[in-house]
Formats: C-alpha cells, sequence, structure tokens
C-alpha cells in the first residue's frame, strides 16, 4: 500500500486512503477505488427491525473524509486536522477545487443534486449494466465502474450479513440477496432496490416512485413501506420526489405515506382534470401541517420547458422532476447544477442606489442604469460558475453517479465531464420583490410626487424616520393587484432574467434562473442595507416570489393575481411562492384556487397550513412542539430548527382564508 495511503488507513479513513492507493492513475478510478474502499470500511447503520434496509442515517462512524453527492467527496478539515495535521495538508493540496464564493452567493455554492435513474436500475439491474461496462475500452473509467459494482457488492454483503446477525425477516433477507444486481420482479422487491439505490447515491433525491414503480404494484396496500422509505429519507435530510401527471394508486399513496413528514420534499404535478381523489389526498396530507405536496403546474413546466430546449424529446420531458429544493430536472438523464450559483439582487440594488440615486436625472435612466449594473453583476457570477464547472470536470469526477445516470457509461464519460444526456446549470436569485417594491417607492416619492430629493430620501431611509418609513408603506406595492405595480414588477423580473441568456454554462445547454429562497433569506439580506420597501438595514430578504411580508393585504386572490403576472416561465429553474392558508375548508377551496392560479401562469405554489398560534407558543415553548414543521424554500423544516429571525418572519406570514 502507497505510504500516504497506509497513514490514511491507520487513522481510519478509509475514503482518503483510497484515493492515495494509486496516485498515478487517473483520478475518476482513484475517486471509485475511494468510494469502495469506503464501502468496505464503513460501520453500517443500526437495523431498525423493520422492513427495509439500510435505515436511518447514512453514515454510522464520525469520518472528517466522506463520499458527497456534489462534489464527489467532502472533508470536516478540523476533524481532519485534529487526527493529523500533516496529512490534512496532503488532502487539501489534492483536493483541486474550492468553493464557488461571490458577494452574492444566495443558496448556491457549486451543488449537484441528482437523481439516478431508479426506474431503469431496477428493472434491469447492476449484472446488466456490468456487461455494459465490459464493452467499454479497457481503461480507467472502464476499471473505475468495475470498482463501483465491486463496491456496490461488499456493501450489499455488508448489510445481509448484518441483517443475519439481527435475525431480520427472511423476505427482506432474500430480496437483497438478489436486488439491485438481478431485475425486481415485485412491488416490495422494486422498494427495496429504490431504497437501496438512494443509499448508494448518497441519500440525494428519491425521484418519480409513483410513475416508476407502478409497473410492479398488483393492488398492494404499501403506503406503510413508502412511509418507512420516506422516514429513511427524512433521517438524512434527502430531497424531492415528483408525483403524477400520470396517476395512479400510489400515487394517493405516496401521498398519504408522507402525511405529517418534513421530507422527502413532495412534488405533485397538476394538470386541469386532476381526480378529485388526488385534491382530497393532497389537501389532507396539506392540512397535517407538513407543507407536503406542493404544487407545480404541469402544462405550464412542460411548455416552458419544450420552448426552451426544443432538441428534448418529449417522452424526456415528462420525467420532470424538480431536484433538491426544486430545482428543474429529469430525472435519471441529467446533470443541473443546483444550485450552482445566486446572485443577490438586493444587495446589487442597495449598492446601485445609494451610489447612484442622487446623480439620476429621471426615474426610467436610473431604472435602465440599474438593469445594466444587475446584467453586469450577472455575467461575472455565471464566468465563475464556468470557471468552477471547468475544474470539477477536471478535477472532480463522480464515478457513482457516472454509473447511475444516463448516458455516461455509453458516452464513456463521466457525469461532471458532460456525460449525462442533458446538463444545465440553475442561479438563484434573491431580492427580486424588495426591489420591486423599493422601485415602486422610488419613482412615487422622488421622481412623480416630488417629495423627496434624491439624497434627503437616502439620508431618511439611513436614519429610518418612523415618518418616511409609514410613507414608504403608503407607496404602491407588489401582491395586491394592483395593475400599475404588477407592470413594474413584471417588466423588472423579464429584464432581469434576460441577462441570463447571453451566455452558456460550461458542457451545458442552459443557465435558468430560479427563485428559490429558502432559509438563506435570512442571511443575504444581512449583507444589504436599508431599502425602501420598508425593510431595515441587514433584515431579511422576501421569502419568495409573493408580497414582502405583511404586504398582501387585500386577500389570497389578489396575490396570486399579482404573482401570476410575473413571466415565471423565465424563471424556469422554478419560481418559488410561499403562501399560508387555513385548514378550515381547505379541500373545497384548494382546486379552484391552485387551478385558477395556474390557468393565468403561476408555476409553483407550498402551502403552509400552521396557525399562528401554534408558532407563537412554539417560540415560548419549543419543547411542546419538537414536529412542527413549516414551509420555507423548495422544501419544509421544522419550527425549531430555524433561527429566531426566521421563526419571527415566518409567523409575519399573512394567514389567507378564501
Amino acid at each position: 500500500m502507497n505510504k500516504i495511503a497506509f497513514m490514511f488507513d491507520q487513522i481510519n479513513e478509509p475514503y482518503a486512503s483510497g484515493f492515495f492507493e494509486n496516485p498515478e492513475r487517473s483520478r475518476f478510478f482513484r475517486y471509485a477505488r475511494a468510494q469502495r474502499r469506503f464501502w468496505e470500511r464503513c460501520t453500517m447503520p443500526e437495523y431498525d427491525g423493520d422492513s427495509l434496509y439500510p435505515c436511518g442515517k447514512k453514515y454510522a462512524d464520525a469520518y472528517a473524509v466522506t463520499p458527497n453527492y456534489s462534489y464527489t467527496f467532502g472533508c470536516e478539515w478540523k476533524i481532519l486536522e485534529q487526527k493529523d495535521e500533516e496529512l490534512a495538508k496532503v488532502m487539501h493540496a489534492e483536493a483541486k477545487l474550492v468553493s464557488l464564493e461571490t458577494p452574492h452567493t444566495v443558496g448556491g455554492n457549486g451543488y449537484t443534486h441528482s437523481i439516478p435513474n431508479y426506474k431503469r436500475i431496477i428493472k434491469e439491474g447492476f449484472n446488466s449494466y456490468v456487461k455494459r461496462i465490459e464493452k467499454v475500452k479497457d481503461d480507467d473509467f472502464r476499471e473505475g465502474l468495475l470498482e463501483i459494482i465491486e463496491g456496490i457488492h461488499i456493501y450489499r454483503n455488508k448489510a445481509i450479513d448484518l441483517l443475519e446477525q439481527a435475525n431480520a425477516p427472511q423476505k427482506l433477507l432474500d430480496t437483497l440477496r438478489k436486488i439491485p444486481f438481478e431485475p425486481a420482479e415485485t412491488i416490495y422487491e422494486a422498494v427495496v432496490a429504490w431504497n437501496f439505490i438512494y443509499y448508494i447515491d448518497g441519500c440525494d433525491d428519491p425521484g418519480r416512485l409513483d410513475a416508476d414503480l407502478i409497473e410492479y404494484y398488483n393492488g398492494e396496500e404499501i403506503t406503510p413501506l413508502l412511509r418507512k422509505f420516506f422516514l429513511n429519507v427524512d433521517a438524512n435530510d434527502g430531497w424531492s420526489g415528483a408525483l403524477g401527471p400520470d396517476y395512479n394508486a400510489l400515487t394517493t399513496q405516496c401521498l398519504r405515506a408522507a402525511n405529517g413528514l418534513r421530507r422527502p420534499s413532495i412534488e405533485l404535478r397538476v394538470i386541469e382534470n386532476m381526480p378529485e381523489e388526488i385534491w382530497d389526498t393532497a389537501a389532507d396530507a396539506l392540512a397535517t401541517g407538513c407543507g407536503q405536496p406542493a404544487l407545480y403546474n404541469e402544462e405550464g413546466y412542460q411548455s416552458a420547458l419544450a420552448e426552451r430546449f426544443p432538441d428534448i424529446p418529449k417522452e424526456d420531458l415528462l420525467r420532470f422532476n424538480g431536484g433538491g429544493c426544486t430545482e428543474t430536472m429529469l430525472a435519471g438523464i441529467s446533470n443541473v447544477g443546483s444550485l450552482d450559483a445566486g446572485i443577490n439582487a438586493a444587495l446589487i440594488f442597495a449598492e446601485f442606489m445609494y451610489n447612484q440615486l442622487e446623480y439620476s436625472e429621471d426615474f426610467e435612466g436610473f431604472y435602465q442604469n440599474l438593469i445594466d449594473h444587475i446584467h453586469q453583476e450577472t455575467e461575472t457570477v455565471l464566468h465563475h460558475v464556468n470557471e468552477y464547472r471547468k475544474k470539477r470536470a477536471q478535477f472532480r469526477p463522480q464515478p457513482v453517479r457516472t454509473l447511475l445516470i444516463d448516458d455516461c457509461i455509453d458516452c464513456v464519460l463521466d457525469f461532471n465531464a458532460g456525460g449525462a444526456r442533458y446538463n444545465w446549470s440553475i442561479i438563484n436569485v434573491a431580492g427580486m420583490i424588495n426591489i420591486i417594491d423599493s422601485l415602486l417607492a422610488i419613482r412615487t416619492l422622488v421622481f412623480e410626487q416630488k417629495e423627496y430629493a434624491q439624497k434627503e430620501f437616502l439620508d431618511l431611509l439611513v436614519r429610518q424616520e418612523p415618518a418616511f418609513l409609514l410613507k414608504l408603506r403608503s407607496c404602491p406595492c407588489f401582491g395586491v393587484d394592483d395593475e400599475c405595480a404588477d407592470s413594474l414588477a413584471a417588466d423588472f423580473m423579464r429584464r432581469v432574467f434576460d441577462g441570463f441568456r447571453k451566455m452558456k454554462p460550461y458542457l451545458g445547454e442552459a443557465f435558468l434562473p430560479s427563485s428559490i429562497q429558502f432559509i438563506t433569506y435570512e442571511d443575504a439580506g444581512k449583507m444589504v442595507g436599508a431599502t425602501p420597501d420598508g425593510r431595515g438595514g441587514g433584515e431579511p430578504l422576501c421569502d419568495s416570489i409573493g408580497a414582502v411580508h405583511g404586504k398582501d393585504i387585500k386577500g389570497v386572490t389578489a396575490l396570486l393575481n399579482s404573482v401570476a403576472k410575473l413571466p415565471q416561465r423565465e424563471a424556469l429553474g422554478t419560481p418559488v411562492l410561499n403562501l399560508r392558508l387555513q385548514k378550515k375548508q381547505l379541500k373545497q377551496y384548494l382546486r379552484p384556487l391552485i387551478l385558477g392560479y395556474f390557468k393565468q401562469g403561476g408555476m409553483q405554489v407550498q402551502i403552509s397550513c400552521i396557525s399562528r398560534e401554534d408558532m407563537l407558543d412554539a417560540l415560548e415553548h419549543p419543547e411542546n412542539h419538537e414536529n412542527l414543521i413549516v414551509r420555507i424554500g423548495g422544501y419544509s423544516e421544522y419550527f425549531n430548527r430555524l433561527s429566531e429571525e426566521l421563526k419571527r418572519m415566518v409567523i409575519k406570514r399573512t394567514e389567507h382564508g378564501v
């Protein structure tokens, strides 16, 4: 064994040890060997006596260096330094990839969520994959994939050994002896295989369960089995799975299995004639307070994707599934930077306003110069993303995902080097609604009514004069079905999104903007000075494409009318809308409310049904509300895990009735 590999082995870091075994070979092979060694040495998760295995947390040991689905590997540098400072330096020198940090990073840092081709693997089995791999030229790519296959064999056999010692049910043992190397034949075998692949991939996205499992279904009630899988997803902070639009018996079972759970993030693809049973089951799930499912405009996404990517066949577009929070992907066949980076538009605006407003002769000039400046900053961020993607392709191959995602094997290309069938990049844009309301206030008070000179306006804003803040609150705002305000909002967003069409990502078809703020809208706001929408310096930004908190005072219909006027199809990465609705009569008003919004052009809605009273009580008595869940960006989170500031921001959301 190589000396460095031996030293890593001595401090119980099997992944790092495997990586350094053959320093003369390609990085693809070295990372594949690292993954195999990790599976050989890692302690298996404890078996809980239930129907699926693996279960619970994916790693039982506290390793410093571990596999990572976004970055190939992750490292807790402080832990590694405590183990051996010199080896930490060696590992750091070989990392070859630094975090993608820009002044505007908002929830995006070179992440690469993905969705394995569960359906193909379960249907064909990995033994058929071996035959495909063996047709590839005998080089490090081929040998690396065979290392991964052997590692999966080892991991599966370790699982069987543990289950035998635990006297696990014979049905589970027999199934794991078969899958995922041989095709599944029953619904139970298919779900066990799905769960196993989920752990092999690193516990990221669970994918399209109802669509891809239905061929194994023969009328069984598998809601408890699905719920067990969902509990595994939740235990690992896993992400998203889509349901529909070809609804079936498993659609309702998946929805029921999600009742009251934080994860996975369930995405219900809605069509106009979606059956009443699906609407009712979705309403029941939402009423449990879990924020599941989020609702997606199927026709809107499909038509927007077809327009943006005219060369993608319809059958591939139908594999739509938001991955990670809710970033637009095609399950099993895409590599999507999600989120690759973020743009803190509010920060750009605030810095521009404080420097340029005083010298602007009219609103039109100020507005156009702002757009130009945002485009310049966007171009800079996208340039950084492309440089990062080049380095990732060179230094961070992904052997596991090269195995799990089509068409990497057949193209003989690593997942990060363009091997997937489709590649694009999603960039998060934060603070747009804050900018829109700020522009409305500037236009009204400075240029139309001329109540304040530019310098005076800025001085009062910095000082947060109470009388001035009241004036700001009296200005037109977005989210109340005001035609003038909504017109500016739509124009602003369209111009911002136009800036993303000027460049293409490295090894990709397009940059897709999104608005997915999750918990990052708090930290993003800390860098931004006071803005004329009424927020003070350092306060959180708006949490979605809905109204600034507390301004949507004319009801949910007025809010949806405003939001539907935004060019949401241009934000194809996903434009998230947070709504807080009362549980009362939810079944009666959910369908007409959502279909009406989607018909106008809305793309996505996620709903919280938690009362203000419950959240206020949770502030005072968190121990009584350990399972209280709220919807944040593209996912749900336990209320108690949020910062105090975010808790209060969620409470400020308007609770709409109909």
